[in-house]
């Protein structure tokens, strides 16, 4: 504990942050006990109980953990946008006058742009309030003729929102947690400029110099990039991802080019990371090493670059973090010593957490400082008494005198590599110049084959020590990513400070940039290449459910066992890591039973925004899934309905069903395809759609047996009988409209539901003149509650006790109608909806009926002071 002391303190400060939620105490409370444990642990050191003492100590940095994370949440200036729009003095649903400047430039994506505005004033209702925080502003261009606004740095402006919003997260399990990104970022809330016209510009600047030229220079280097490749004439992306690598702008990257690095697990070489910021630093050390310059001015100079580079690229939280993490790291290795190495990455964790605690929830966060860990604890040592000093040991190879100055292992595979090279290359011939050039190049091959052997061993243990973070958050085992990143990660490291050195040759010279990126290009379609022939190899995207807790909890064990032997060079190494192994490869193949409730029919209406997606469990194990939800700028498929699935533990789903093809219900479907093993897939009688022959033909491909389901067909599933009300086959419609939704009654028990997709008015009277028994105890409300349908009539007769409506938040399209709510209340009829509600899970035994929400599952933070402990839910 005291080799290390730095070590235990950072973990016991970043679980009382992890704790702080549930843990009862305020602020007065937590300044007390703190008072009481630091005078105690005083004493203890007084009277030389030093150990008793340091773990006393370790509970206070627990408590200061907990109080920090909770001041983080709760303390924001009285005239802050948050702090006034809770004690009402503003009301963000209303109208209003922003006024403020800009924080950041205009930010451009394909579909607009985006800037975050720091506020200075907000006038509404006639009242001007200053006003302190920061919001972001978007702008979305739906023609291809309009121009964004030019924002710049430091520029003042004026004008009228419509509202402000919260950044809202979908409420289902499983889902990202924007809303604490955003917040991360300082952001409590998001605004659409909807007319640049109003807009106006303000005389005088606001902010910094420094950073209103550093602004200016990246936009420089990002039309340079576009200059050297031209959007145009680059089918093959180089630009985009010379943009996300050397700037860290992702925004214009295709989703071809993601889902490539995605599947061949290397999606870290396009985010500006520890990677890039430690190649930076590596290639400049060389190349400064090649000019021989001293020490102290080489790594002068590379602090500088790093700096730099982690400005111009953003300077975002993770992009700072990683630039501290490696030039900790590096200047902890310049002196070859793992316990200031670990008591660094410690002090870099210590002081960001104390600065940023709810960072410690951030994925990336702990992906990053774990690979550290990983490469400091596991890897770096295991190399060191592996292969590494065997790479040394060839270095001035016939330099006999060096023999004596090296371990024996050494010397001894110095003599064996001068016997073979003395076997291949005759000593007696070595006076003629091709016999020492054969020679060196072997001696060449030697190094570089032990240089990739460490290569293999060091992204290896990376590779193992992440697997559990990986599939955790982002559902993904790809053990070809190890091949993938010994040919990845080394090109990486040569492109990013070459490609750093060509932007600085843009600001200077164009014609040496111009030379430089015709070097750059290629490194890029090479990269390009190696990710097209691992992807096109067969198996090598693998996604997985979310681990169970005792995977999870044996897998952590076994990694800190296997840390232990590496530190103490124990000869149970081999056999640790082993069965980290082995438990890498059950979280690759997933064995562990899906959770679902048995003997029930159980229905989930997932919160997918405006949209609909439906999960169904069956009381015997069978799984449906209806809709995927779409008609959003992300894919829903692929952020919302798979990740709830996963957290299902779910690896294939026995029926996919598609009410119709309208975007809100099938764009999601094509990521639920491809992410699960899908048996059978339903679809209704309607015109054929180009989003409907993509499904069917990624169905086709992955052997999916297509069943055309109509009026009157029945089915029987785990003893749920599932009857197919409309549509009709004899509908003929040259568009997809909601009145070719697949109608589904399921019937359990003496209980029954009734899911009618998008049908309006028209198919409720036809439902009604043919006489169907829709008589329900749950209805989905069609079309989201629209007015066009939910008619007095069909509501009578299908007289449920519990209505659910699937719809988004903010009322984009005026859903749901106020008129069908007041029509539902009056019918006695208990409303859910997913927009207040998440998603919502409606269970039977045939019986009894039990509903609960997602919001249900929510607990607010433990009360710190006297302000509403309601602001930012935490799940359970």
């Amino acid at each position: 504990m005291m080799r290390n002391p730095l070590v235990p303190v950072t973990a016991a400060f970043a679980a009382g942050i992890w704790a702080a939620p549930r843990l009862f105490l305020s602020a007065s409370e937590q300044v007390f006990f703190l008072s009481l444990i630091v005078l105690g642990s005083a004493a203890l050191f007084a009277i030389r109980r030093h150990g008793k003492g340091f773990l006393l100590a370790l509970l206070g940095f627990f408590l200061c953990g907990v109080f920090l994370a909770s001041e983080e949440r709760t303390a924001l200036p009285a005239q802050h946008i948050d702090s006034l729009a809770e004690r009402g003095l503003i009301d963000p649903a209303q109208p209003l006058q922003i006024t403020g400047w800009a924080r950041t430039p205009s930010v451009n994506h394909p579909r607009g742009q985006y800037f975050d505005l720091a506020l200075t004033e907000v006038r509404q209702q006639g009242r001007d309030i200053p006003t302190e925080g920061i919001i972001r502003l978007n702008e979305y261009l739906y023609d291809d003729k309009a121009k964004p606004l030019d924002i710049a740095y430091g520029t003042r402006l004026t004008f009228p929102l419509k509202e402000l919003r919260r950044p809202r997260n979908f409420l289902t399990p499983g889902s990202y947690d924007w809303a604490g990104y955003m917040r991360r970022q300082g952001i409590y809330f998001t605004g659409l400029l909807r007319d640049q016209e109003t807009v106006e510009t303000l005389p005088g600047r606001s902010g910094s110099l420094f950073w209103s030229n550093l602004y200016r220079v990246r936009s420089r280097l990002l039309s340079h990039i576009d200059r050297l490749f031209p959007p145009d004439q680059d089918p093959l992306d180089r630009g985009p991802i010379l943009k996300a690598i050397l700037l860290g702008d992702r925004h214009w990257l295709s989703e071809q080019t993601k889902t490539i690095f995605q599947e061949s697990s290397t999606f870290h070489a396009l985010v500006v990371s520890g990677l890039h910021v430690g190649a930076l630093a590596a290639g400049l050390l060389w190349m400064f090493s090649l000019v021989r310059l001293p020490n102290w001015l080489a790594t002068s100079l590379v602090l500088c670059c790093v700096a730099a580079f982690t400005l111009l690229a953003g300077a975002r939280i993770p992009v700072v973090r990683a630039a501290l993490m490696v030039l900790i790291y590096l200047l902890a290795r310049l002196v070859y010593r793992q316990r200031a190495l670990l008591n660094s990455i410690a002090t870099a964790g210590l002081i960001l957490l104390v600065l940023h605690p709810s960072d410690l929830r951030d994925p990336g966060f702990q992906l990053s400082f774990l690979a550290v860990l990983v490469i400091a604890v596991i890897a770096v040592p295991v190399l060191q008494w592996t292969i590494s000093p065997y790479r040394q040991a060839l270095q001035g190879l016939d330099e006999k005198e060096k023999d004596s100055l090296l371990q024996p292992q050494q010397a001894q595979f110095r003599q064996d590599a001068r016997i073979l090279l003395d076997y291949f290359c005759d000593p007696a011939l070595l006076r003629q110049r091709r016999w020492r050039i054969y020679r060196q190049a072997l001696l060449l091959f030697a190094t570089v084959v032990l240089r990739a052997a460490e290569a293999a061993v060091f992204i290896f243990f990376i590779q193992i020590g992440l697997a559990l973070t990986t599939a955790a958050y982002f559902h993904r085992m790809m053990w070809l990513g190890i091949a993938a990143n010994v040919l990845v990660i080394p090109l990486v490291g040569i492109l990013v400070p070459f490609g750093f050195c060509v932007l600085l040759a843009s600001l200077l010279w164009w014609p040496v940039s111009a030379l430089g990126a015709q070097l750059l290009g290629i490194m890029v379609s090479l990269l390009l290449g190696i990710m097209d022939w691992i992807v096109s190899l067969p198996w090598v995207d693998g996604r997985v459910p979310t681990p169970p807790a005792w995977v999870s909890a044996c897998f952590i064990a076994l990694l800190l066992l296997m840390a232990l032997f590496v530190e103490r060079r124990s000869r149970f190494v081999s056999l640790s890591v082993a069965a980290v192994m082995a438990f890498g490869v059950l979280l690759t193949i997933a064995p562990y039973s899906p959770r679902l409730p048995e003997g029930k029919l159980e229905v989930t209406v997932l919160d997918v925004g405006q949209g609909d997606s439906l999960f169904i469990a069956f009381p015997k194990g069978s799984t449906m899934l209806v809709d995927g939800g779409g008609a959003t700028v992300m894919d829903v498929g692929e952020r919302v309905v798979s990740p709830y699935l996963w957290s299902r533990r779910l690896k294939a789903i026995d029926y996919v069903v598609l009410t119709h093809a309208h975007h809100d219900h099938i764009d999601g479907l094509k990521s639920v395809l491809e992410n699960f093993s899908v048996r059978e897939l339903w679809i209704g009688f309607g015109p054929n759609s180009e989003k409907l022959e993509t499904l069917l033909e990624i169905a086709g491909s992955r052997g999916v047996r297509i069943v055309q389901q109509r009026a009157g067909g029945n089915t029987e599933i785990d003893g749920v009988e599932i009857s197919f009300l409309a549509p009709p086959d004899r509908r003929r419609l040259r568009n997809v409209s909601n009145n070719d939704s697949l109608v589904l009654r399921l019937g359990y028990g003496r209980r029954h539901m009734l899911l009618p997709g998008d049908a309006e008015s028209s198919m409720e009277r036809r439902l009604l003149r043919e006489e169907s028994t829709i008589a329900s105890d749950i209805l989905k409300i069609p079309h989201h509650g629209s007015k066009s349908s939910t008619s007095d009539a069909f509501l009578r007769q299908v007289a449920p006790s519990f209505g659910i409506i699937s719809v988004g938040a903010y009322k984009r399209f005026g859903h749901p109608d106020a008129e069908v709510l007041e029509t539902l209340q009056n019918a006695g009829v208990r409303i859910y909806r997913t927009d207040r509600d998440g998603s919502v899970t409606v269970s039977t035994d045939g019986t009894r009926i039990e509903l609960k929400t997602f919001r249900d599952s929510l607990a607010s933070w433990a009360p710190f002071n006297r302000q509403s402990a309601r602001r930012f839910p935490v799940a359970r």
